[in-house]
Order: structure tokens, then C-alpha cells, then sequence
């Protein structure tokens, strides 16, 4: 894996993604399409491997995206970084299953830790950004949580950061 060319995602869960657009399935739709003109930027500018955190909204909807991108750009790699071995199985059953499907068509799989841990999220959005030259992502600025923290993160290592903002805002992370 080359530093260059690879990416990572980070993002809002479900629920963050869907206050962030208002409750507007169209705004929801359009953020999606968003992250994806991102993901091609990316593709257009050289990027070959895309790390995914494999979390609920955001991450997922990225992989799909890479996944799907695929057909046209056959050496697009994905790798999952699992923060736990078990992540992701007592979600709800519709997330549960677009994550197996994710995870099982990934080109590698990266797991963590063999079990869950206080912090192991924050050791999985650092050891993606440690190794991306670019974080893509959708961000309600100025929320806190685990993408705040993560793009403070990337921007303290110089990552270049492009994102996806909702609620009509700028991208300020001071």
C-alpha cells in the first residue's frame, strides 16, 4: 500500500447523517452523491486503495462506492480495518448485512484487536490516517465525536482533507 495513493474514509453514523441533512431524504441522497464525486476525484487523481473503518452511514456508503467502481477501475482496492474482530455483528439486521457483504468482497481485511476495547475506534481512525496521504468524508461541522476527532487528527499529521459538508457550513477545524 502505497502512502500516495491511498485514501481513508470517515463520517457520521445514521443518525447524525440524517439530522445533518434536515430529515431531507433528497439532501441524504445528495450527500451520498457527493461522497461519491469525492471517491472519483480521488480515483481521477491517481488513488488506487481506500481504507474503511466499516462503520454504520458514511464508511459503509464509501465502500459500497468502491466496490461499484470497481467494475470500471478493476485495480481499486479496498481494505476494511476492523477496530475488533467482532464489529459490527449486533447491529441491526440491514446494517449487519450490507457490513458482511462489505467486508466480504474487500480485498483485505485489517482487524485490530481480537476483542472490543475503550478507545479501539479512535485506534482505528488513527491507524487509517496514519497511513492515507487524504481523508474523504462527510462531516456536520462543527459536531464532536469520533469524525471530529479524526479530521482534527488528520489535520494535525497535514493530511489533505475533502469533505462533504452538511448543513451548508465551511470546513473550520481550529
Amino acid at each position: 500500500m502505497k502512502f500516495e495513493t491511498t485514501a481513508c474514509f470517515t463520517g457520521h453514523r445514521p443518525d447524525k447523517l440524517w439530522e445533518g441533512c434536515g430529515r431531507d431524504p433528497a439532501a441524504l441522497s445528495e450527500a451520498r452523491h457527493q461522497l461519491q464525486q469525492r471517491i472519483l476525484r480521488a480515483v481521477d487523481e491517481g488513488y488506487t486503495t481506500f481504507l474503511c473503518g466499516m462503520a454504520q452511514g458514511t464508511d459503509i456508503w464509501a465502500g459500497e462506492i468502491v466496490l461499484s467502481l470497481q467494475e470500471v477501475f478493476p485495480e481499486l482496492k479496498l481494505v476494511a480495518v476492523l477496530p475488533f474482530r467482532d464489529h459490527g455483528e449486533g447491529w441491526p439486521r440491514e446494517w449487519r448485512m450490507r457490513w458482511r457483504r462489505l467486508r466480504r468482497f474487500c480485498s483485505e481485511e485489517v482487524v485490530l484487536s481480537p476483542r472490543y476495547y475503550q478507545g479501539c475506534y479512535f485506534a482505528r481512525d488513527r491507524y487509517m490516517v496514519d497511513r492515507a496521504s487524504r481523508v474523504i468524508g462527510v462531516w456536520l461541522e462543527g459536531s464532536a465525536g469520533g469524525t471530529g476527532y479524526t479530521l482534527q487528527y488528520a489535520r494535525k499529521k497535514g493530511r489533505e482533507l475533502d469533505l462533504v459538508l452538511l448543513g451548508g457550513g465551511t470546513a473550520s477545524l481550529s
